[in-house]
Order: structure tokens, then C-alpha cells, then sequence
């Protein structure tokens, strides 16, 4: 059953809302991709914005709601950016993932430095949303594997190649991208590989071989 009003156009009440909460939450993306989380002020970040101080709490439940609505937001960014809808084989895709998240990352630095690879400052409510971004890209990369996400073997060893991969590409940034991104999209391949055997170590009976091959196709 359809709900009454459902289909109604927002009104400018809502638009006006849906516009400052935007407001506030770009403002606070700035924030805490620049400075550590101790030093941002729900008053700064309401003045970059443009509006009432009142209005972060009434949109985010403050300070520590919007700073977890950020990690949220950085988290879908990155998710856009590595949606290429490209039909290219499993192997293939996968490789532009993963040189979309490099390319991403790299033209946002700060944002990937302090939101995205390791969040500046882990509130409960924060982690939360840093490891569903997580959850998401290994949702990701196993739907074009045809692995189970949810395997009590897969599972670790993909927590571990994700824990892994943000390390690996942290350090990237912070060495000035010494190496080419080419480069590091195939040593996160090989990453991934190795998750994918290790896997196999916690539960030989799973036929990950059809798994490999499509890896390296």
C-alpha cells in the first residue's frame, strides 16, 4: 500500500532542509579531512556552512553524529567512484575497482588520509560506518568472484585483505605515490590472491580454484 503523500514533490520546507543539511555535511567533510577530530567545533563547522549552529544538532545529533555521517558520505563517494559499469570479465573489473579507489583516493587525499583508509578519530558510532564502507567493497569484489562473503572461512580472510589493502595504499599516499598506480593495482591483486589461498588454509574443503582462475583471467 502506497503511502498518502508519497509521490508529492518535496515541498520548500524540505528542499531548504535536505540544502542545509548538504551544507553542513561538506563543511564537516573539509573539517575532519583537515584537522583531528579534538580540534573541529560543531560551531566552526555550522559557520563554514552558512547557517544556525542549532540546526547541525537538529540534522545530525551533533558532533559525533555528523562526524559519523562523514565517514558514511566519504564511504559513498568511494563507492561511486569505483563504479564503472564496465562488463569487462571478473579479473578485469576488478582491476578498474581497483584503479578507480587509487585514483579516487589519490585526487582526495586528505579525505582518504583521515575518513577513508583510517578514520582520525574510531567513536563507536564512527567505526560502525567505516566498517560498513568495508563490508561493502568485499560485498563487491566476491560478487565478481562468486565467492560467499559470509563463509566462515572467506570472512577473515577477507577482513584481512582489506585490512591489508588500506595499509598498503596509506602508505602509498603518504610516500608521494612513489611507485605507479598500475603497479600497486597489481600488488593488490596479488593481495587478494593471497586472501583467497589463506581461505583455502582455514577450510580446505572450499574449491576456490575455479575462484583463482577467474582472478586471473
Amino acid at each position: 500500500m502506497t503511502r498518502p503523500g508519497a509521490d508529492r514533490p518535496p515541498t520548500r520546507r524540505q528542499l531548504a532542509a535536505e540544502q542545509t543539511r548538504r551544507k553542513l555535511l561538506a563543511a564537516a567533510l573539509d573539517a575532519f579531512s583537515r584537522r583531528p577530530y579534538a580540534e573541529v567545533t560543531i560551531g566552526g563547522i555550522a559557520r563554514s556552512a552558512g547557517v544556525a549552529h542549532g540546526l547541525l544538532s537538529h540534522h545530525f545529533n551533533g558532533k559525533e553524529g555528523l562526524y559519523a555521517e562523514a565517514v558514511r558520505e566519504a564511504g559513498r563517494l568511494l563507492r561511486a567512484a569505483q563504479d564503472t559499469g564496465s562488463d569487462a570479465p571478473p579479473a578485469e573489473r576488478i582491476r578498474e575497482r581497483f584503479r578507480a579507489h587509487l585514483e579516487f583516493l589519490a585526487g582526495h587525499e586528505a579525505l582518504a588520509l583521515n575518513l577513508i583508509l583510517r578514520p582520525a578519530e574510531v567513536t563507536e558510532v564512527a567505526w560502525q560506518a567505516f566498517e560498513s564502507a568495508r563490508r561493502d567493497g568485499v560485498r563487491a569484489i566476491c560478487g565478481l568472484l562468486g565467492l560467499d562473503p559470509d563463509d566462515a572461512a572467506v570472512r577473515p580472510a577477507m577482513c584481512a585483505f582489506t585490512a591489508a589493502a588500506d595499509e598498503m595504499t596509506l602508505q602509498w599516499l603518504k610516500d608521494g605515490r612513489a611507485v605507479g598506480t598500475d603497479a600497486v593495482v597489481e600488488a593488490l591483486v596479488e593481495l587478494l590472491e593471497g586472501a583467497i589461498r589463506s581461505a583455502r588454509s582455514l577450510a580446505p574443503e572450499l574449491d576456490l580454484d575455479e575462484v583463482l582462475v577467474r582472478l586471473r583471467s
